[in-house]
């Protein structure tokens, strides 16, 4: 029998980032309503730890493909591992950028819409992994 910790590491990292990911877009919201900066800051910070976690939860989610489903390719897998590429590629594009760029998402940045584009990008394909992975609830 398998040990249960490992049946459902992916289960558990997952609503890490797919909960994260959007506490810091909804902060970033707040910021862009109030403009009070200490939403901003941390809606990076909750970005940054999603981000650092999105790696194992596809690496956990690639190894529960293959044990539990075989491998077997079907519409479903297909757009979870694009769509979870899709945000590891976004999500470390946007906390790097930020990292470097402080200022990015702040009134006087050109980037500023880009930037928060792309976070709202980024909340949608984690609401849309979940959604995929909770058919298998």
């Amino acid at each position: 029998m398998k040990n249960k910790l490992v049946v459902h590491t992916h289960h558990i990292a997952s609503h890490f980032t797919n909960g994260l990911w959007p506490v810091g877009a909804l902060l970033l919201a707040v910021y862009l309503i109030i403009g009070d900066r200490s939403y901003e800051t941390a809606s990076f910070y909750c970005f940054f730890f999603s981000t650092l976690s999105a790696p194992f939860v596809l690496g956990s989610g690639w190894m529960d493909w293959k044990s539990r489903f075989q491998g077997r390719p079907t519409r479903i897998f297909n757009h979870k591992r694009i769509f979870g590429l899709l945000f590891v590629v976004t999500s470390v594009l946007l906390v790097v950028w930020r990292a470097t760029d402080g200022a990015v998402a702040a009134p006087e940045s050109q980037y500023r819409l880009i930037y928060i584009s792309l976070a709202y990008v980024d909340a949608a394909f984690v609401v849309y992994l979940g959604y995929l992975g909770g058919k298998f609830i």
